[in-house]
């Protein structure tokens, strides 16, 4: 083999690390130590946890009555919308994990300037976080679960409410008060007829069918000329979602606030009451004596990679001191970073969390 042909093989052999092997010694290095162009290699993450926290809010729209002034002298007991407005209530809330790069755990992997034999084969996902080292091409694609998060604040659901608008009286030279007159007589011809509909001599109790459509047709038409004096509330359920990752920094976080007149608002800022999501981890990892960050950021390790063991935490969203949402959930970013040793093994990772899941010796 000539001398430009060898030159072009080593070139190959040091810069492909996805579906081919590599016969050299690698170096990891924490990313931001890294000066770009100066060195050839790759870089790597592990996961970090985040939460997809997605909040049910019913929207209710509050329409004044066109005789709305007439309501109380004809319906002394029932209560009646004054002015429009809208109302606002959450209703629930709910949480989904996924698992994104961290950029506090990300690493460049450089080859050629250590010595040795080790063999590495890497397999990253297209996120950069890592999935394999040694493998080759026996894993199969990933699914779904370190999904992207979108950027989606509020997903109207679907809403059963009815059509805005009120039913038309003839006006044509008539006050109001006559037409609030001409409406309240209208509502109890309605109700006699509902009346006369159960109790009368009528052929329709044999026709239940029949019965059950002309019934609630008179209910029906009672309820738009009542309308005219109450108003009417018209409402639609939505889906605020907000982004949060934990941090072993802060344990409790404002994430949004929501007012029942001014409704839900991302972040801090807006009116209302704030909504908080607290993480607190259960020291599962206490124990295990891992490198401090200090370390882990200043110093170059050959032939060793890094991955994670993830903190058992629980996460609580609270809005006005009641608990909406309470779970214990795995936080990766709240566990520890190790290292582990390649020298010609196989080493499986687990891309939800940045735990290795598998180590097979060769």
């Amino acid at each position: 083999m000539n001398k430009t042909a060898t030159k072009f093989v080593l070139a190959l052999m040091a810069l492909t690390f996805v579906g081919s092997q590599v016969q050299a010694q690698f170096t990891t290095t924490f990313a931001k130590n890294v000066n770009p162009g100066q060195q050839s290699g790759f870089y790597y993450a592990l996961p970090q946890t985040m939460l997809q926290i997605d909040f049910v809010v019913e929207e209710t729209e509050c329409e004044q009555g066109p005789l709305s002034e007439f309501a109380s002298s004809y319906f002394p007991n029932v209560e009646y919308i004054e002015y429009g407005a809208t109302e606002h209530k959450l209703v629930e809330a709910r949480m989904t994990r996924l698992a994104t790069p961290d950029p506090n755990a990300t690493f460049f992997v450089s080859f050629g300037n250590a010595r040795g034999s080790a063999k590495a084969e890497f397999d990253i996902l297209p996120n950069g976080i890592i999935r394999s080292v040694g493998c080759g091409n026996t894993l199969s694609e990933e699914t779904v679960t370190t999904a992207e998060p979108s950027p989606s604040t509020g997903t109207p659901c679907v809403s059963d409410a009815p059509k805005s608008g009120f039913i038309n009286l003839v006006s044509s030279g008539k006050s109001d008060a006559q037409l609030a007159r001409e409406a309240a007589n209208r509502i109890e011809d309605l109700r006699n007829a509902k009346y006369y509909l159960i109790t009368g001599d009528n052929d329709m109790s044999s026709n239940p069918e029949t019965f059950n459509a002309m019934y609630q047709r008179i209910e029906e038409m009672e309820q738009e000329y009542l309308s005219l004096f109450l108003g009417k509330r018209n409402t639609r359920t939505v889906v605020k979602t907000v982004y949060v990752i934990p941090s072993k920094e802060v344990t409790t976080q404002t994430v949004a606030k929501f007012s029942e007149t001014e409704g839900f608002t991302s972040g801090t800022t807006g009116s209302g009451t704030p909504i908080t999501v607290q993480t607190l981890p259960l020291n599962a990892t206490a124990s295990i004596n891992a490198p401090s960050q200090t370390a882990i950021e200043s110093l170059s390790y050959d032939n060793k990679l890094f991955y994670r063991v993830p903190e058992l935490s629980n996460v609580k969203v609270s809005y006005q001191g009641k608990t909406l949402l309470e779970e214990r959930i795995v936080v990766n970013q709240l566990g520890v970073l190790l290292m582990a040793p390649f020298t010609n093994s196989k080493l499986f990772f687990d891309t939800t969390t940045g735990q290795i899941t598998n180590l097979k010796m060769q």
